[in-house]
């Protein structure tokens, strides 16, 4: 394996997550996971606006794990969110300021339990809110 790679996990490929609005998704994605929007090089750039895109209309954003090892796809698909989901991620909230902030872009707090928050992203997604002092902010904010 060439230097600086990691290698991937065993039978996971990559996450996609569907969405309206790929980009804003990939944002909020980013700043929960403590991840990265994959930067547009020049060629990906052109790829895009032949299609008549740019990086803020591209209907599929990547989102990168810090150590490469795994990749989130926001992909725009045309129908909404209509039912719970089946599946969904545990988010490790790194302090109050994060939670804040996944706030301030549009999360939901749906539910409060003893040792974690479910939460909803800004398109509806449910996802649960992890962390030591997840237990300080129950019933302390307006949800």
């Amino acid at each position: 394996m060439p230097d600086g790679q990691t290698p991937a996990m065993d039978g996971l490929a990559e996450i996609v997550l569907d969405c309206t609005r790929a980009a804003a998704q990939a944002k909020f994605w980013a700043t929960a996971l403590g991840w990265r929007v994959r930067a547009y090089d020049d060629a990906e750039i052109a790829r895009l606006a032949a299609l008549g895109l740019t990086p803020q209309t591209d209907p599929s954003v990547a989102v990168d794990a810090p150590d490469h090892s795994l990749v989130l796809f926001c992909t725009t698909v045309p129908e909404q969110k209509t039912v719970k989901n089946r599946m969904h991620v545990d988010v490790r909230i790194r302090d109050k300021d994060h939670f804040a902030e996944l706030l301030e872009m549009g999360a939901r707090i749906l539910s409060e339990h003893e040792r974690w928050i479910v939460m909803a992203d800004p398109e509806g997604n449910e996802f649960c809110a992890v962390g030591s002092f997840i237990r300080s902010l129950l019933g302390r904010r307006s949800g």
